[in-house]
C-alpha cells in the first residue's frame, strides 16, 4: 500500500507561493507590471498572517523566509519602480511592522548601490562648495547696488541648493524625492546618482557665473557709460553700474577711469582721484594725464611730473608693440601721447624750467598738427596756448609766440575747456587784437 505524502500546512502554502512570486523579480532586465508586485506584497501580507497564526515554527521553515525575505529586499527597486508604496500605505493603513511595505525606505541591495557611500560623499562636499560659490556671488553681484535680475539669479540659485540640501539631509525631503521618481519610473538604484548630478549640475552653472566675472563687469561697465553719456545723464544709476562692475572685476581698469571721469562731473574730487589712483596703479595711461592735471591745479608739480615720467614709461612699452596694434589702437596711443607730453610741458613750465617745457610741448604740438588724429583730441589748441605763455616769458615780443597764440584761438573754438583753458582762450583772444 502505497503511503500518502501528509498535506502542507497553509504557513507552507503561504510560504512556498511567496516564494514562486519572487522568481519573477528575478528575471534580468525586466521590468515587473504594477499587478504582480502588488501579488509578492499582498503574498508577503497572507505569509505574515499564517506566520501569526502559528503558534510553533520550525528552525527549517525560518530559514527559508528569510532568505526568500533577502531575495525580495535585494530586488526591491524593480518595486519601487512602478508603486508609489506611500500612497499605498496612506490608504491601506499599513502597519509598521509590515516592512515589505516600506521598502522605498529602505537601501537597495542592487549592484550600483555599492557605491553609494562615495556619491553621497561627493554629493555633500558638493553643495559646500555651491553654497560658498553662493555667497561669493551673492557678495559681488549685491555689492555695488542690486535689481531684481541680480537678486532673483542669487535667490534661485540658493533655493535650489537649500531644496537639495533639504533632500539630503531630512528624511521627509527624502520621502517627497522618492514619491517625484517613482511618478517619473526611475529606478531606486539611481537615486543617489541623480541627486549627484543635479548638484553637480548647479556647480557648473554657478562656477560658469564665477569665472565670467569679468565679462559681467564689463556688461555692467558700459550700461554705466551709456547713462553717463547719453542726452539726459542719469549719473546716479551710472555710478551703481561702475561700482557694480567693480565688484565683480577690480582689474577692470576701465571702470575706475569712467567713474573717476563721473566724480568729476559730480565734483567729488576726492573720490575721482582714488579712482584715477586706482587705475594708474595697474598702468592705465588716461588715468596718469588726468590725475596729473588735478596735482599740476593743486600746484603739486613734483608729484604730477613723477606720474608724467612713468606716463612715458609706459608710452614707450606700447611703442615696442606698435606692430601688434590695430588702427584705432594706434589712434588712441597718439591722443594719449598728446596728453602726456602737453601735461608735462605745463608742469615744467609752472617750475619754470622753461626749456625743458618747450621739448614736450613740441613733441605734443607735432601731434596736434596732425590732421588725421587733431579731431580726436579733446582741445588741440591747448598746447599752443601753452608753449605761447613759454614763448612769450622768454621774450615778451616774441612774434612766434603771437603766432602760436593765434593757432591757440583757431584749434580751440567750439572745443570742451577747462577752466585753464578757458583763461587761454581768452587770452589768445587778447594777444590776437594786439
Amino acid at each position: 500500500m502505497k503511503l500518502l505524502s501528509p498535506k502542507p500546512s497553509p504557513l507552507q502554502v503561504a510560504l512556498e507561493y511567496y516564494q514562486n512570486t519572487l522568481n519573477y523579480l528575478e528575471i534580468p532586465h525586466k521590468i515587473i507590471e504594477k499587478e504582480w508586485a502588488l501579488e509578492i506584497l499582498a503574498a508577503r501580507d497572507a505569509l505574515q498572517k499564517q506566520l501569526d497564526i502559528e503558534s510553533q515554527i520550525l528552525f527549517s521553515t525560518w530559514s527559508i523566509l528569510i532568505a526568500q525575505d533577502r531575495r525580495l529586499k535585494r530586488q526591491a527597486y524593480k518595486i519601487t519602480q512602478v508603486l508609489d508604496l506611500a500612497e499605498y500605505r496612506e490608504s491601506l493603513l499599513i502597519s509598521d511592522q509590515a516592512w515589505w511595505w516600506y521598502l522605498d525606505s529602505r537601501e537597495s541591495f542592487h549592484s550600483l548601490n555599492r557605491w553609494d557611500w562615495l556619491v553621497k560623499t561627493l554629493k555633500l562636499i558638493l553643495l559646500g562648495v555651491n553654497f560658498t560659490f553662493i555667497g561669493a556671488i551673492a557678495t559681488r553681484f549685491l555689492g555695488g547696488g542690486s535689481g531684481l535680475v541680480e537678486i532673483g539669479g542669487v535667490i534661485f540659485s540658493t533655493f535650489i541648493s537649500l531644496l537639495q540640501t533639504q533632500n539630503a539631509l531630512t528624511q521627509a525631503r527624502q520621502q517627497g524625492f522618492i514619491k517625484l521618481m517613482n511618478r517619473l519610473k526611475i529606478p531606486e538604484y539611481w537615486y543617489e546618482e541623480i541627486q549627484f548630478f543635479t548638484t553637480f549640475i548647479i556647480f557648473l552653472f554657478l562656477i560658469c557665473i564665477f569665472l565670467n566675472f569679468p565679462f559681467f563687469s564689463q556688461y555692467y561697465k558700459q550700461e554705466a557709460s551709456r547713462l553717463q553719456n547719453q542726452a539726459s545723464p542719469n549719473l546716479a544709476l551710472a555710478e551703481k553700474q561702475y561700482l557694480k562692475a567693480i565688484a565683480l572685476d577690480e582689474n577692470n581698469l576701465d571702470a575706475h577711469y569712467k567713474l573717476a571721469t563721473l566724480y568729476e562731473e559730480l565734483q567729488d574730487l576726492d573720490n575721482a582721484k582714488k579712482q584715477y589712483l586706482i587705475a594708474a596703479k595697474g598702468g592705465y595711461l588716461d588715468a596718469y594725464n588726468n590725475l596729473a592735471y588735478w596735482y599740476i591745479r593743486e600746484n603739486k608739480d613734483g608729484e604730477a611730473i613723477a606720474l608724467l615720467e612713468k606716463g612715458k614709461a609706459l608710452l614707450a612699452e606700447k611703442d615696442q608693440q606698435l606692430d601688434k596694434l590695430n588702427e584705432t589702437e594706434k589712434l588712441n596711443l597718439a591722443v594719449q601721447r598728446y596728453n602726456i607730453y602737453k601735461n608735462l610741458g605745463w608742469a615744467r613750465f609752472k617750475q619754470n624750467h622753461l626749456e625743458d617745457a618747450k621739448i614736450n610741448l613740441s613733441i605734443a604740438m607735432g601731434i596736434a598738427d596732425n590732421s588725421a588724429i587733431q579731431q580726436y583730441i579733446r582741445n588741440p589748441g591747448a598746447v599752443f596756448c601753452l608753449y605761447a605763455q613759454v614763448l612769450q616769458k622768454q621774450d615778451k615780443k616774441s612774434i612766434l609766440a603771437k603766432e602760436n597764440w593765434q593757432k591757440c584761438l583757431k584749434l580751440s573754438q567750439g572745443k570742451v575747456l577747462n577752466i585753464e583753458e578757458d583763461q587761454w582762450l581768452f587770452e589768445a583772444r587778447k594777444q590776437s587784437k594786439k
